[in-house]
């Protein structure tokens, strides 16, 4: 599919798509005779992979070095597995401190707002 196409099912615009391309992260699209990008289901898995690692928090470059590694390897190596897990165990932590944050919140309420 084109550019345009594409830009429409991602949700991304032709200069991130263009981005990625240029830092190695999304695998250059087929080009037709006249230059034109066709973008196919290589790119579509490429994509869905950066998209989630940017979800949980990673940067593009851990995404990148990630992606990487799984290609090389054809599945996720210990280091990434391990962010993963080192990842997974900040959220909680967050989500922990929120919760104390809203508790805090809601007996102010109650003796201040009542």
């Amino acid at each position: 599919m084109k550019i345009a196409e594409f830009e429409k099912q991602t949700g991304l615009s032709r200069d991130t798509l263009r981005y990625y391309e240029k830092i190695g992260m999304l695998t250059p699209p087929v080009r037709a005779g006249n230059g034109y990008r066709y973008y196919g289901q290589t790119q579509l898995q490429e994509l869905a992979f950066i998209e989630r690692g940017k979800t949980i928090g990673f940067t593009l470059t851990e995404i990148k070095v990630g992606y990487e590694r799984y290609q090389a390897l054809g599945s996720l190596c210990p280091e990434f597995s391990k962010q993963l897990r080192d990842k997974k165990a900040l959220l909680a932590k967050r989500i922990s401190q929120d919760r104390n944050a809203i508790a805090v919140i809601d007996n102010m309420l109650k003796s201040f707002c009542s």
